[in-house]
């Protein structure tokens, strides 16, 4: 049996500055100059190897590159240098009701993210009502989706995620909304994904979920790995830092 690992060596990702970008625009309307693309650091340099049975957190400020990290192991992010290694199945939980059409049914929408992430072959009307079952939507999965509510929306975007399977679990700042009672079932749900998965690596704000889950820790800053190491010392380093 093949082992799943991840391995990124010295990868980098820059990005355009957003903010140069809308002044260079207004400046090109006006007459004032020409159009250019900013380039930002987002990522420097990144050496990180994480092998099956590793429950890995990601702590550290807003924009400091942990949810970049997750998308460049997710495909979502390209790398500009370096190296990018996987094997296995990954499958991300990073933000709800990325990929649904609004027009269409939550019915519609499972099929399609079944297909999509999958293949025809794999959907089944026993998947489609193990999602709709858990989502508990009831009567509402066959009406659009550009009525549901919010909390509608990140349910049927959670019972998608969590219903597949996959080598490699990755999750961002993503969990159910709802009533204490789905809210509990979820977190059930979450746990025992985590615990089948080879490889879980996540980024969360709620403390308690990791050291709860993880059994390593890695503190980004500024786009660059600072610590890694145990959840526990990872967790005495964050507060210190938030603190400070």
């Amino acid at each position: 049996m093949t082992s799943s690992f991840i391995k990124l060596k010295n990868c980098s990702v820059t990005g355009i500055d957003t903010s140069s970008r809308a002044k260079d625009l207004r400046n090109f309307v006006l007459g004032k100059g020409g159009l250019i693309s900013p380039k930002i650091s987002i990522l420097k340099n990144i050496n990180l190897e994480i092998n099956e049975g590793e429950r890995v957190g990601l702590l550290g400020r807003n924009g400091s590159g942990k949810s970049s990290i997750l998308k460049v192991i997710c495909g979502i992010y390209p790398i500009d240098s370096g190296k990018l290694s996987i094997q296995g199945a990954v499958f991300p939980i990073i933000e709800t009701g990325v990929g649904f059409d609004f027009e269409m049914t939550g019915r519609q929408n499972i099929k399609n993210a079944l297909v999509y992430n999958y293949s025809l072959e794999y959907y089944s009307q026993k998947i489609e009502d193990e999602i709709i079952s858990f989502s508990e939507l009831g009567n509402k999965i066959d009406l659009p989706m550009k009525i549901y509510s919010s909390g509608m929306i990140s349910r049927l975007a959670f019972s998608v995620s969590i219903i597949q399977d996959s080598d490699i679990l990755v999750i961002d700042e993503v969990f159910a909304t709802g009533d204490s009672y789905f809210t509990e079932k979820s977190q059930s749900k979450m746990s025992e994904k985590i615990s089948n998965s080879k490889i879980c690596i996540m980024v969360s704000h709620d403390i308690s979920m990791m050291e709860k889950f993880c059994n390593r820790g890695i503190l980004v800053n500024s786009g660059e790995i600072e610590f890694d190491g145990s959840v526990e010392e990872c967790v005495a380093k964050y507060k210190n830092e938030l603190s400070s």
